[in-house]
């Protein structure tokens, strides 16, 4: 806890959520569909059926999609499908950031979107990511294990 003790929660509250940024990156279910071999080797679960790479999204995980065609430069990747997927709402990266690379995220968070062998995103920045970190922050991993990366469970409540 801070010193601020409940009031360092979302809710004001004990029942709050606390360090909702920079305390660590947060692991995602989303991944560019590229075809690149890391979404077999760390991601096989949630990026395929079988042997066929899921290209759609489903219930649990968002799928973008990939024109990586003759691109060998990852930056130029995180552009190109950055750009690719402008009419995708709801994942809270399009509503918050103005470009696919560079600090361009709301509050000067840092962005930087899939592409290559970074093919999964990760969320919210690290300690050390010091002002880039944020709630609007965004990078892309390979997928491998990493002392950077943790995840948050989260319960969403339903009335239908």
């Amino acid at each position: 806890m801070s010193k601020n003790g409940q009031k360092a929660s979302s809710s004001g509250t004990i029942y709050g959520i606390y360090d909702l940024s920079g305390g660590t990156w947060e692991r995602t279910a989303s991944y560019v569909a590229n075809g690149n071999g890391n979404l077999k080797t760390y991601g096989k679960s949630i990026s395929y059926d079988g042997e066929i790479l899921r290209t759609v999204s489903t219930k649990y995980t968002m799928v973008y999609p990939s024109n990586e065609t003759g691109i060998s430069v990852v930056d130029t990747a995180s552009t190109t499908n950055y750009g690719l997927n402008t009419k995708i709402y709801g994942d809270a990266i399009r509503e918050t950031s103005t470009a696919g690379l560079g600090s361009t995220s709301w509050y000067a968070d840092y962005s930087s979107f899939t592409g290559l062998s970074n093919p999964f995103s990760i969320r919210g920045g690290r300690w050390s990511n010091t002002s880039g970190a944020g709630l609007f922050a965004f990078n892309r991993v390979d997928g491998s294990s990493n002392f950077n990366i943790g995840l948050r469970p989260v319960l969403v409540a339903s009335t239908l």
